[in-house]
């Protein structure tokens, strides 16, 4: 018997939009919830061991081998012996409509723990789109009339947790809306804005800050370095189609792949060597962006730094993610961004308009390179402002967002995560 012969008719539509919205505010808090405690014990771990490594150095080598090996047991004996696949799986999920299964929320939280904690150079942000999919698609069958709308209360789980991640609701809102699927229907926006409004009342409640503030240090930008940061937008359009194309090759690399355990022991070996080397690129990196907008002393080092950080953090990343690390590309291009954009701003500050102001560069470098490793330039507008906490660059930032993410799209039509699918 249909739903709507238990009601009258003229009751159908109450019930429905009151459960809706219900469900909605109550995926808003378990979620934000849980990508909060999320986000904080990763962090806290993570600053924990990245600490350690450096006061004695060969843990560098052994972080990674102990992260990776246990997300290799688990996936042997506890999820299924079934590899997780990052944002894929959620547009998959989306356009086949198969169920995310359950045990994909612990397998993706835990594994982006460990992969992140023990220096896997990626970040918690693909694990945490994943695992909120499917809570939301776990939602979407707790009543029939939710059925329907699972596509609406997945894409609102992953706004509330980007929300968190950013400190952004309007991150969360257009990073569902550009990756998962473009609705325009009332149901998407009242599940995505009640979701969006209570995970953003948590942070204001747990008085949760941004990654960076620069609100006091960047409070102006000259015109006279509008055609560095033209520039830089046509160079970070480019880097998203290397990152594109490099994390790709580095995750089909094929060495042992009959012997898996001899693969993990080599290729842990050989990120801990890169990390042995270049502690910079440990874990999410998110430490290297701390400190690439605290210390502007000695430029041209920094600059050397980033360049070789840029260049290496795909292949490490794309290594991870062989070897069964958790996560994708979105904080490899978050980190990729500030040193592009440190590489910039230096080079011009150095060369050219010795008033120029690197923090400006590293801002625009962020947002440009999310949008064309991406193809999501909303998303990366603000999420660069929730990073950041500073809206001075505005204007050149959205103009500029946009030129990268074309170029980058119109160089190569396809992400990490869609160039999977097409395969």
């Amino acid at each position: 018997m249909d739903f709507k012969t238990h009601v009258s008719r003229k009751n159908y539509q109450w019930v429905k939009w009151s459960r809706i919205t219900l469900c909605s505010a109550l995926v808003g808090i378990a979620v934000g919830l849980l990508t909060l405690m999320f986000k904080s014990l990763v962090e806290q771990y993570e600053h924990l061991l990245l600490h350690k490594a450096k006061n004695f150095k060969p843990f560098f080598i052994v972080f990674p081998f102990i992260g990776l090996a246990l997300i290799y047991f688990l996936r042997q004996f506890v999820f299924n012996k079934k590899k997780n696949n990052g944002i894929t799986e959620v547009l998959e999920a989306v356009r086949s409509q198969k169920k995310i299964p359950s045990y994909k929320v612990l397998s993706h939280f835990f594994n982006g723990f460990l992969t992140v904690v023990f220096g896997g150079t990626t970040g918690i942000e693909v694990s945490t789109v994943v695992a909120t999919a499917a809570l939301g698609d776990m939602a979407s069958r707790k009543d029939i009339i939710f059925k329907k709308y699972r596509k609406e209360f997945m894409g609102a789980a992953i706004a509330s947790g980007v929300t968190i991640l950013f400190c952004s609701p309007l991150a969360g809102l257009f990073f569902s809306y550009e990756t998962i699927g473009k609705q325009k229907t009332k149901v998407f926006w009242i599940t995505h804005i009640l979701s969006v409004f209570f995970a953003t009342a948590i942070l204001l409640l747990m008085n949760v800050h941004p990654l960076v503030n620069l609100n006091a240090y960047v409070q102006d930008w000259k015109y006279e370095a509008l055609p560095f940061f033209i520039v830089l937008s046509i160079l970070t359009g480019a880097y998203g189609v290397y990152m594109t194309r490099m994390v790709t090759y580095s995750k089909k690399v094929s060495f042992f792949e009959n012997h898996p355990l001899l693969q993990l022991l080599t290729g842990s070996i050989l990120l801990g060597s890169v990390l042995f080397f270049l502690p910079e690129l440990y874990g999410s990196g998110y430490h290297t962006i701390v400190q690439f907008t605290q210390e502007v002393n000695h430029l041209l080092w920094f600059v050397i730094l980033a360049l070789v950080l840029v260049v290496l953090k795909p292949f490490t990343t794309g290594l991870t993610l062989k070897l069964g690390g958790d996560g994708g590309v979105f904080a490899p291009s978050i980190f990729a961004g500030v040193c592009l954009g440190l590489i910039v701003g230096g080079v011009t500050k150095m060369y050219f308009m010795p008033e120029a102001l690197v923090l400006n560069f590293v801002i625009l470098g962020v947002a440009l390179t999310v949008a064309a490793t991406l193809h999501a330039p909303f998303t990366a507008i603000f999420l660069t402002f929730g990073i950041f906490n500073s809206y001075v660059l505005w204007l050149p930032l959205v103009v500029l967002t946009f030129v990268s993410y074309l170029l980058s799209k119109k160089i190569y039509p396809y992400t990490v995560y869609t160039l999977a699918l097409k395969k």
